[in-house]
């Protein structure tokens, strides 16, 4: 079944520009670095309904068994480590069985 990991991110206002793009446009790559990520996609909202939250990440797992193996790999360890350059505060994680 397959599995979704939902990550909001709070990017701070006077984040550089250059570094969230870099950011955005890895976590839209993970699935060529992830051999079990069926696909990811991140961008920007464009309402004003997220309050603070100013953009999301949707990743797609073929099974919920591997969240582990997902949070541990390098190419996420990698972007968690830039994406804590951009953030304001906490990002929020929701993960669920997609029941199709």
């Amino acid at each position: 079944m397959p599995f979704i990991h939902i990550v909001l991110l709070p990017v701070k206002a006077d984040a550089p520009q250059e570094l969230v793009d870099q950011v955005v446009s890895e976590l839209n790559q993970l699935k060529s670095h992830i051999q079990f990520v069926v696909s990811s996609r991140c961008g920007r909202t464009v309402t004003q309904r997220g309050k603070q939250y100013t953009h999301a990440l949707v990743v797609e797992l073929e099974k919920s068994e591997q969240l582990s193996a997902y949070a541990n790999h390098p190419a996420h360890q990698d972007a968690l480590q830039k994406i804590k350059q951009i953030v304001s505060e906490e990002t929020l994680a929701i993960d669920f069985d997609a029941v199709h």
